[in-house]
């Protein structure tokens, strides 16, 4: 099991690969959308491959993807890429987003800070990213995690610090991410941005034809 240590020194992600390690979480079943999230198309690829080269190319890495039983299609269908590493959620039925991130984390190195985000919402801008790292880097006390807002609503992608790392693996088996930002609440640094697309989320067919299309205009 990961073991995160107390601190941890954020280097500049445009000259450090290993700024932050990448959790994408692309195990659903998919049932209310009627097909694999992942190989939703987007732009010229696909949502899931999307989401991984974004993440490179802002410098940050390795990338963790945890897949349901489907993982050997959607790997294929994604292609290899450096760095990444293929999890398959064993009981994706019986589990939930916090135990898939937990299998992402124990695949990423310890000492660092970790992204993660579903796999289901819209790839942001690098800019977003490079904006979240660097408030986090000059924090001061580092905060238990950063994150973009827009329209005085938080967004996604999450950049979560060691001591948030933890307590998730403190929890129990079925808690929800999103209760234990309500714990971290005086330590969660918001970023506003821009890009109004952090707010997103693709549930249903008609929410990713409308952000499909905004990659395309």
């Amino acid at each position: 099991m990961r073991s995160p240590v107390d601190s941890t020194e954020f280097s500049t992600p445009a000259l450090d690969s290993r700024a932050a390690g990448v959790a994408i979480l692309a195990a659903g079943r998919g049932s209310r959308m009627g097909r694999s999230k992942p190989l939703l198309p987007w732009g010229d690829g696909l949502l899931l491959g999307a989401w991984i080269a974004r993440f490179r190319e802002a410098g940050f890495g390795p990338v963790a993807v945890v897949c349901g039983d489907d993982l050997d299609a959607i790997r294929e269908a994604v292609g290899e890429v450096d760095d990444v590493r293929w999890i398959a959620n064993p009981d994706v039925d019986g589990s939930g987003p916090r135990e898939s991130l937990l299998l992402a984390l124990d695949a990423l190195p310890a000492d660092l800070p970790a992204w993660f985000t579903p796999v289901d919402v819209p790839v942001v801008a690098a800019s977003v990213l490079h904006r979240v790292a660097a408030g986090y880097r000059s924090a001061d006390p580092t905060p238990l995690a950063a994150l973009p807002t827009h329209a005085g609503r938080d967004g996604h992608p999450v950049l979560a610090g060691p001591d948030l790392i933890r307590r998730l693996y403190e929890g129990e088996r079925g808690d929800r991410i999103d209760e234990l930002f309500s714990w971290a609440t005086r330590r969660l640094l918001r970023i506003p941005v821009e890009d109004p697309s952090v707010l997103g989320n693709m549930n249903r067919p008609e929410d990713y034809v409308r952000f499909a299309a905004a990659t395309k205009a």
